[in-house]
Order: C-alpha cells, then structure tokens, then sequence
C-alpha cells in the first residue's frame, strides 16, 4: 500500500512537487493550512507531513516556528526542493493579451526583474498552484500566473517562459515529519539533530549552552531565535547540530545543555541529505 503524505496548498503546489520527488509512489494528499497538513499526520490518517522550513530566496517560513513547539511529529527527513518558477497562461489566449500577473507574494518577489520588464499589473494570490487552478476554472484570459511545471501539468495551462526567477538558485527545504521517532543509527551514516530550548533566565546561560557544544566537538549549523509568552521575556531558540544523540561527544554536549537549560526538547533525529553532500 503506498503511504499518505500531506502538504500545505492545492495540487501542483511545490510542496507537491516535493512530495512527488521524494516519495515516488505516494498518495499526495493536499490540506487548506499548515494546521491540517500537520494534525492529519498526528492522527494517522497520513503517514507523513511534507512541510517548508526555510527558502534560500525568502528566509524561514515564520508559521511553522510557531507551530513546531505545539505539535507532536518528529523530523524523520529532511529534502531539498529545487523551485523553478514557470510563466502560465490560458490556452485560449496570447501573451500580447496579458495585462496582469498573479502569484504567491513571494514567488512574485522572485519574478520582480521580468514582471518589470513585462510591465504587468500585479495581484497578489494565497498560493502558486491556486493561482494556476483560478485561470483554468475561471477561463481568465488577461492574466498570468508564476507557478511549477506540476501545476502547469495538472490545470492544463501553457508555459511562456520555463525560467521566469531572477535566480536559478532557488531552493526550499522541507522536513518530512511523522508520529514515529526515527531511532535508526548507523556509524557510518551522518546525521542532524534537531531541538528546541529555552535557557534558564541568568546571565550567560546561553553562552554556556555554546560553550558545552564547542567544548565537545559538536559542530552546530542552525541557532534561530524567537520571543514565545506575552510578556516578551522569554525567548525560545530552535538548533540544529551536526551528530546522533548515541555518539559519545553529541551525549556530552547534551548533558551540559540540560544543565543550562529550562526546557529541552528534541525534534528529530535524521539522516543529512544526500543534497548537502554535493554543494
């Protein structure tokens, strides 16, 4: 039986994209936020979540920091997304009858050189794929839409210009999350581990968080910030080091984390993409 994987947005999303890339035979299943995406994955009713950390062009995605401390899903992989933004129009119609262009804000952020040029009115829409979608449905014949070759594919629309980015070097990671713990370990593997933390509120407790893991060898490659409560004073920081908590230095720099720390949790435990390896 193939696996079930959510994702935010509707079908030719690049998170679809993603899922298709990274399991081949899987049942795609498409969610309206990153809430359902992920409590579906909680539930059951998928096997994983396919879910956008942070884009190479636009930074981390500010709604899944918020939403990591209140879920229960474990990081069991990460993929790197190569996103290609193409030029879509309606079949019916030219590009000389193209007045407007409509996209995800950040994907016409990414496109902002040759909708210059084009000189286009812009509209703003919630996603790439659901401005696809609207063209089809509606037969909007004066308008463009900047999304993937997968949302092209699937509402039937005509591409324009394959490589409509100001940059080829697009890439989005994702995490692919699930109930499970990912307790494999192989020595011969490498691997990231992930947590959240909040130190404990006196001076230098964070400085000695460092310190335990440069003390102990361990490389750490992600350190992120944000304030959580309403009074603003407590801050929550989100880390990613290079190594397997079973690793002896990894264990040591933990057990001093612990000591400086008021909360601790680990969010998973996986394997480095092969991607990283070819940079």
């Amino acid at each position: 039986m193939s696996k079930k994987i959510s994702f935010q947005g509707v079908e030719g999303a690049y998170s679809h994209l993603a899922v298709q890339e990274f399991f081949s035979d899987a049942e795609a299943v498409p969610c309206k936020t990153f809430e359902i995406a992920i409590s579906m994955a909680e539930s059951g009713d998928v096997d994983y979540a396919m879910i956008p950390i942070e884009n190479s062009a636009a930074g981390r995605v500010a709604d899944i920091h918020r939403l990591l401390p209140k879920s229960d899903l474990h990081i069991n992989f990460e993929h790197f997304q190569r996103v290609e933004h193409k030029l879509l129009i309606h079949p019916d119609t030219k590009l000389e009858k193209i007045k407007s262009i409509i996209s995800h804000e950040q994907a016409l952020a990414q496109c902002s050189e040759k909708i210059q040029k084009l000189d286009f009115d812009i509209l703003i829409g919630a996603d790439t794929a659901g401005s696809a979608k609207n063209i089809m449905e509606n037969k909007v014949l004066d308008t463009a839409a900047i999304a993937s070759s997968l949302a092209a594919d699937i509402y039937n629309l005509k591409t324009i210009d394959e490589s409509f980015a100001n940059s080829k070097n697009n890439i989005t990671r994702f995490y692919i999350m699930s109930k499970e713990q990912n307790l494999e370990f192989d020595p011969k593997k490498e691997y990231i581990s992930s947590f959240l933390f909040a130190v404990n509120n006196t001076p230098g407790s964070l400085f000695k968080v460092m310190g335990g893991f440069a003390t102990n060898n361990v490389n750490m490659i992600k350190l992120e910030s944000y304030n959580y409560g309403a009074d603003f004073v407590i801050t929550q920081f989100y880390c990613e080091i290079e190594g397997h908590p079973d690793q002896d230095n990894t264990k040591l720099a933990l057990k001093d984390m612990n000591h400086y720390c008021s909360k601790v949790r680990k969010l998973g435990v996986f394997e480095k993409s092969s991607y990283r390896t070819r940079q």
